[in-house]
């Protein structure tokens, strides 16, 4: 997994949307170096996705999911903390201190007889009547960003 850096890539390029002509040297660097990061990472991305992809499990049930995910972040210098609101599969990570602070959520549950074969992009089911993400990638139900 990239260094804290790339991992706020995305919410670089968010961050700087504007145009290249409106923006000092420095932003522009920046929006360059993060564009680099995000097409630097897209096998990563592509192996998190099919590893998510392949676990298909159900809301409150995500453990082999949460597993994956909170093993992978703290191998990577994250702390994080688990069975958040009293919740076994829900956990927030946290990487660095002091400001600003910026929060990524997301929901992938999968859903109930969907299941889809990977890359796939019409109806071909893994198991028939099993749960599963559909549309043959990764479904995030939600993404919410905060930054404070």
């Amino acid at each position: 997994m990239p260094n804290l850096r790339a991992c706020l890539a995305p919410v670089l390029l968010l961050a700087c949307s504007l145009p290249l002509s409106a923006q000092t040297p420095l932003l522009a660097d920046l929006k360059r170096e993060a564009v680099a990061e995000v097409a630097g990472m897209q096998t990563l991305t592509q192996q998190l996705v099919d590893q998510i992809f392949s676990y298909s499990e159900l809301a409150f049930q995500k453990f082999e999911t949460s597993r994956y995910l909170t093993a992978l972040l703290e191998r990577n210098g994250f702390r994080v903390e688990r069975g958040v609101a009293k919740i076994p599969t829900a956990w927030v990570a946290t990487y660095g201190a002091g400001k600003p602070v910026i929060a990524l959520m997301t929901d992938i549950d999968c859903i109930p007889r969907a299941s889809q074969k990977p890359g796939v992009a019409y109806h071909d089911p893994l198991v028939e009547g099993a749960p599963g993400h559909g549309e043959g990638s990764l479904a995030v139900a939600g993404l919410a960003m905060k930054i404070a």
